[in-house]
């Protein structure tokens, strides 16, 4: 424990470094990294890590590459509360299931990054997509930007993010633990992310908290819009934002993974 504590401790302040110099990372978003990249590290060594790296540098990736600033709370540069509710559950269920099996302290890591990938990606993706976005529960066509909307593009970009991790979490975990139980890990995490996926648009639809610019009256989920001016509340409960949403993801992401993970 004391050496992949050390090594992880290493390699993700020197990622969380890199981040934050590329302007991906905030300086307290720099400094939660640093603490969830460690934690996953200490319990499920590399082959965590090398999860935790797919979902930051792809997210990383499809977030400059998009200039959906209308859409996104906080723009692409990820702060301590937006790196707390993607990676937080992964490293808590490392460090709590890492002290005994490994490959089910994998699985759970890797069911909540799923959760947290297919959301992303969804997002990122889906917000490029020139159809008119629907509500998932009642069907209804709603402004781009609006909470819990998703396009089909958006729904295919969520099951690719779930299948990239489930398929590196199978190689991963196959390596080590043989390729029956990996197999069933891996359509846990696939499932797991995209119910993951699903729970936030629900939430996104039913309970989050939903923002209009009062000067460009466009939809958004940031307190202040890109023009500077401070947003309303048009919906939602009071404080239940982007950030509590993700983090149920990816609970939601990881206890899903549980029956699939087991010896």
């Amino acid at each position: 424990m004391n050496n992949r504590l050390i090594w992880g401790a290493a390699a993700s302040t020197a990622i969380s470094a890199a981040g934050w110099r590329l302007k991906a990372l905030t300086n307290r978003g720099a400094l939660a990294a640093i603490g969830v990249g460690t934690g996953i590290a200490s319990g499920t060594s590399w082959p965590g890590a090398t999860l935790l790296g797919t979902f930051f540098v792809s997210s990383t990736m499809l977030s400059r590459s998009n200039g959906r600033s209308d859409v996104a709370a906080k723009g692409s540069q990820r702060d301590e509360k937006q790196v707390i509710a993607n990676g937080g559950i992964a490293a808590l269920s490392s460090l709590i299931a890492g002290g005994g099996d490994r490959t089910f302290a994998i699985a759970l890591t890797a069911g909540a990054l799923s959760a947290a990938t297919a959301d992303t990606w969804a997002t990122e993706i889906g917000t490029r997509s020139r159809n008119v976005p629907h509500l998932v529960l009642s069907g209804r066509a709603v402004p781009r930007g609006t909470s819990g909307a998703v396009t089909l593009q958006g729904s295919l970009a969520a099951f690719g993010g779930a299948l990239t991790i489930a398929s590196l979490a199978t190689i991963l975990i196959g390596r080590r633990s043989g390729w029956s139980r990996a197999l069933s890990v891996g359509t846990g995490v696939a499932i797991g992310g995209m119910a993951g996926s699903l729970t936030d648009s629900i939430l996104g639809e039913l309970v989050q908290e939903r923002r209009r610019c009062t000067s460009c009256e466009v939809a958004t989920e940031a307190v202040i819009h890109r023009c500077g001016a401070r947003t309303e509340q048009i919906g939602g409960i009071v404080g239940l934002d982007n950030d509590v949403v993700n983090l149920v993801c990816t609970i939601v992401g990881s206890l899903v993974v549980v029956p699939f993970a087991h010896r």
